[in-house]
């Protein structure tokens, strides 16, 4: 009980941190003219874009649900997308994206019987090929823009550190999916400090000794997802599919607020943005944090601070708080439907 109440003290502090900021950030542009600018946009191109949103989460949930069955199991896929939209509600009420995937693993292994070895494989691959799709189109527009001049080498360098950081960690990722042997202490570790919480699932949490039986699982599952080209390159395509559906989510706020900004500029802050989301900190949603990169990034290129931050709140409206109820109602189903059956029907490979 004591481990459930600090992690519930932790969410909500850095739920309330998080919206502080962006109270913050508001009130420091101007509240007045933020809302004039938000007001003078279409509620029917709202609509449009919310339903270009609802898009990206097929998109989405296809690149995973192909990646399962690459790796030999079956799932349907409106069950598959009722998992991704429940664990996306848990990024938005969690203090870490891990949330995310930990959630996707879980279930993952429920429904289709797979192992969690092989469940966490399918979904690293997922992270893999998202990271290396929106990077490649990242690296095209920057191209773009420093051929064209719209870039210098100074704005290239003050971009620079978060791609870097992003390619870096996108390569060790990668060397230990192949060679996930050399993490086994650190698993084993972890498993030892996730005991209290894999015992809110089963009664029994025996963890020593399993990180070599789950590294071995990974490895397995993770080599025959490679070995299947054809649903590797599909999940690619739905990859960038959902990556280009939030990059014209931008680019429609931004044009429907007068800003002439280039669809290569929008890529890359877009990317800013992604790649600020997927930072392991204690924020929910990174509340705050992402209104504040978008801003960042788009004031570099001469977008003037109010449009700016009218954009950056206004596709945060579209891509989470109007979604909200959507992905909530897919959590409340799924843990429903969890408790139901019992948890005693859950199989993961932490008891003995």
């Amino acid at each position: 009980m004591e481990t459930i109440r600090r992690a519930t003290a932790i969410r909500i502090f850095s739920l309330l941190f998080g919206l502080l900021v962006l109270v913050a950030f508001i009130y420091y542009v101007g509240v007045g003219s933020v809302e004039r600018i938000l007001l003078s946009v279409s509620p029917i191109l709202i609509l449009f874009m919310v339903l270009l949103q609802l898009l990206s989460f097929v998109f989405y949930t296809s690149a995973w649900y192909l990646l399962i069955q690459a790796a030999g199991y079956k799932m349907r896929f409106l069950i598959c997308q009722e998992i991704t939209l429940a664990s996306i509600f848990a990024v938005y009420t969690m203090p870490s994206g891990v949330f995310l995937e930990a959630a996707r693993c879980f279930f993952a292994t429920r429904e289709t019987g797979m192992k969690l070895g092989e469940s966490a494989a399918t979904v690293i691959l997922h992270r893999i090929l998202y990271v290396v799709g929106f990077l490649a189109c990242t690296a095209f527009a920057t191209i773009a823009l420093l051929v064209s001049g719209m870039m210098n080498s100074a704005t290239l360098v003050e971009l620079g550190a978060v791609p870097v950081i992003t390619v870096a960690g996108l390569i060790i990722l990668l060397l230990l999916s192949f060679d996930p042997k050399k993490i086994e202490p650190l698993l084993d570790y972890l498993l030892k400090i996730a005991r209290p919480i894999i015992r809110l699932i089963q009664k029994e949490a025996v963890v020593d000794g399993k990180a070599d039986q789950f590294l071995g699982e990974y490895k397995s599952g993770f080599s025959k997802m490679i070995s299947s080209r054809r649903e590797m390159t599909i999940s690619l395509a739905s990859s960038i599919g959902d990556w280009a559906s939030s990059v014209t989510i931008l680019w429609i706020v931004l044009t429907s607020m007068g800003a002439n900004t280039s669809l290569w500029v929008v890529m890359i802050t877009m990317a800013i943005g992604k790649m600020i989301q997927m930072t392991p900190i204690a924020i929910p949603g990174m509340i705050g944090v992402y209104e504040a990169a978008i801003t960042t990034v788009l004031s570099l290129f001469q977008v003037s601070i109010p449009i700016a931050v009218s954009a950056a709140l206004l596709s945060r409206i579209v891509t989470v708080w109007l979604e909200l109820p959507i992905t909530g109602a897919a959590a409340y189903h799924l843990g429903f439907r969890l408790l139901s059956h019992g948890s005693e029907n859950v199989s993961l490979p932490l008891a003995s």
